[in-house]
């Protein structure tokens, strides 16, 4: 029981230390990128500044919704099942692939059924119409995944990780490297992660104020782009296995923070991007064929490996 609580006090404080430096380093890249200063009126470099601006969200609103608490427990839960470091896992089993993949759908769709409820109604089309748009982004994510799995023959995060202990993944799945990436990069995109100050597709939260359910939505938020980072490294860049005598747990933060510095700057790069029917057609006529034609490539390399022992 003992060792149970220190890793779930190990896992919030990680969680905790890492939604600071992400939020402080998203809204200064983003303002570099933008040729401003970032957080002006803040002195020592506006190090404060994602703790006051938390504090400004609750100061202004306690009340919360029960999607809002259902959004929380999910953001937790899904680091039950994705291990950030080989003993930092609380629920170890071949299938934890599935479980993370399942909790990461729920969360989106909580997000998106939680902003469109307002207080004239609950906009049922709007919502379904959302969860439509952003599955669709997920298919190409989802295939990618399932090639991994196919490639190493299971549904484990510590058989994946283990597996790559001579040549990373990416070695194996360049193409699937590469939708996987891009996936990420539409979704966070039409989910509008890296403004958190905006919710051009969850509009509803401006409408209805400021308070605890905008701080929930920025909490979840974050936690969506740790999922992906973190499931990326642990699928194609070899999760925490060791890179010569750099230890595993120091390769997973340089590993995380070397993709979120790169995806923060990419998303911005190709800011022309954002009209929603543009990101959909980019998943549907590039990134879904491409991770088909990946998944096909790579059922064909199991059989010819495992059935005839020809490669």
């Amino acid at each position: 029981m003992f060792l149970i609580l220190k890793k779930i006090g190990i896992i919030i404080l990680t969680l905790g230390i890492n939604l600071y430096i992400v939020s402080f380093l998203n809204n200064k890249i983003i303002a570099r990128t933008e040729l401003r200063r970032g957080f002006k009126g803040y002195k020592k470099g506006g190090t404060g500044f994602p703790f006051s601006s938390s504090l400004k969200y609750i100061s202004k609103d306690y009340g919360f919704s029960i999607w809002d608490i259902i959004i929380f427990v999910f953001s937790l839960s899904i680091w039950a099942f994705l291990p950030i470091s080989y003993n930092i896992s609380l629920v170890e089993s071949d299938f934890n692939l599935i479980a993370v993949i399942v909790i990461y759908v729920l969360i989106i769709i909580f997000r998106i059924f939680s902003v469109s409820y307002s207080n004239y109604g609950f906009i049922i089309s709007d919502s379904l119409k959302r969860i439509n748009q952003i599955l669709s982004l997920m298919l190409p994510m989802f295939f990618s995944i399932l090639s991994v799995a196919v490639l190493n023959s299971t549904l484990s995060f510590k058989t994946i990780i283990n597996s790559q202990y001579q040549l990373w993944n990416i070695a194996y799945q360049p193409v699937g490297f590469i939708v996987f990436f891009m996936s990420i990069v539409l979704q966070i995109k039409l989910l509008n992660l890296f403004d958190l100050n905006q919710f051009t597709f969850e509009g509803n939260i401006l409408k209805e104020g400021e308070g605890m359910s905008k701080l929930v939505h920025r909490f979840s938020g974050y936690i969506i782009i740790f999922f992906t980072i973190i499931l990326f490294n642990t699928l194609y860049l070899g999760g925490w296995e060791k890179l010569y005598m750099i230890r595993g747990d120091i390769m997973v933060a340089i590993k995380f923070y070397a993709v979120l510095v790169f995806l923060i700057i990419f998303e911005r790069s190709i800011s022309s991007i954002s009209n929603e029917t543009k990101i959909i057609n980019l998943s549907y006529k590039i990134l879904l064929p491409l991770s088909v034609f990946n998944l096909l490539l790579t059922i064909i390399f199991y059989i010819l490996r495992n059935v005839y022992s020809l490669v």
